[in-house]
């Protein structure tokens, strides 16, 4: 089968290393080179000339078009597939044009600041006839595959009760970095209440369904930061901090089982565990642990452990037979890569559609609506 074509809306001239503003379009760009079932064909960005600057910056072949706009991308007819990885205050402006294009779309998580306006471009995409997936890539690791086919399969019998216990390895308070302040903003698109609690309840859901009844406290135990710079000089030294570095979620979900979710910001945890997740059910339970990390990248370590009543416990392997292009893959890019080869394979245990993805991010909002405690 032919490679899938990608044009990329949002890649930067800058490669740091890490994921600062503008650099998470490096990662898609390495998962469609390393991945044989796609194949680079455009590169977008707000201009002709960043777009050109991109392409030779990162030695892209230039063969490969550059573009200055989301309109101009989705006409060309060599475009099989759009993927948009930008600021999410920008993602309804880009993908609309794509999807009125009836093209396929990849759209990093969460889709749109909104409920409103992802619900908008699920209906698009929903009359276009079109696939739109959300780039939560946690629903690709599996080690997360894993736990929602034990769960599906009922190994442990109907669920009972599930009790997730999250760790975020991060102090904002000491310095936080300028162009990330909304991280820091109760009310931001970006911020931690969003993005990380978004990406952990996203794999909750995608495992175990969602909530049917909820309530949640939040608290915010750093009030001020200090932000700084891209030279690390100090630019605000009290930056009012309303995002809540601890987040207890608990209710009810579809069937009927008690359920909790639990993230909790400090340096470091005390048993070295990034994600304690133990599911209960009338048969037996399950235990998913991992190291410090971000769920979604996927953690270090990563165990799962059944135990069916009478019976002793036994590790249960979720290791998958990865391709050779996996091999140089680093372990913050892994789950975006299997998010693509997910796409290419009509794998859709492995990936969130935009309805999907609709129903966690609706689900952030009224838990934030909820919330009691002290912001």
């Amino acid at each position: 089968m032919a490679p899938i074509r990608v044009g990329l809306i949002g890649l930067s001239s800058v490669n740091t290393g890490g994921i600062r503003a503008g650099e998470w379009g490096l990662q898609h760009l390495l998962s469609i080179q390393s991945s044989p079932h796609f194949e680079l064909v455009a590169v977008c960005n707000s201009t002709l000339e960043s777009a050109q600057r991109a392409i030779e910056f990162h030695k892209i072949p230039s063969t490969v078009k550059p573009y200055g706009s989301a309109e101009e991308i989705a006409r060309d007819p060599n475009v099989d597939l759009v993927s948009v990885v930008v600021h999410v205050d920008k993602h309804y402006d880009l993908v609309k044009p794509v999807l009125q294009q009836k093209k396929n779309i990849l759209i990093e998580f969460p889709a749109t600041p909104s409920v409103t306006l992802t619900a908008e471009l699920a209906a698009l995409a929903r009359d276009a006839g079109v696939l739109a997936v959300i780039g939560s890539q946690g629903r690709s690791d599996p080690a997360i595959r894993k736990l929602k086919e034990l769960v599906d399969d009922k190994v442990v019998g109907d669920l009972v009760s599930s009790t997730s216990m999250g760790h975020i390895p991060m102090v904002v308070s000491e310095h936080w970095p300028q162009w990330q302040s909304g991280f820091l903003d109760f009310d931001s698109s970006i911020s931690r209440n969003n993005i990380v609690l978004g990406h952990v309840l996203d794999c909750f859901i995608s495992v175990l369904g969602s909530f049917e009844t909820v309530q949640a406290v939040f608290k915010t135990q750093e009030k001020t930061a200090k932000l700084v710079d891209d030279e690390g000089n100090v630019v605000d030294p009290n930056y009012r901090v309303t995002s809540a570095g601890t987040m207890l979620i608990q209710g009810v979900v579809e069937g009927g089982a008690a359920a909790s979710v639990q993230l909790r910001s400090s340096t470091s945890s005390v048993d070295g565990f990034g994600q304690r997740w133990i599911i209960s059910g009338t048969e037996g339970e399950i235990i998913f642990t991992g190291g410090p990390g971000f769920l979604n990248f996927g953690l270090p370590g990563q165990k799962i452990m059944v135990k069916k009543w009478s019976e002793e416990p036994e590790e249960v392997s979720f290791a998958c037979e990865e391709s050779e292009h996996y091999g140089e893959t680093g372990l913050m890019s892994k789950n975006t890569l299997r998010l693509y080869d997910a796409i290419a394979k009509g794998e859709t245990d492995a990936y969130a559609t935009i309805e999907q993805s609709l129903q966690t991010q609706e689900l952030i909002e009224i838990i934030k609506s909820s919330v009691t405690g002290i912001l």
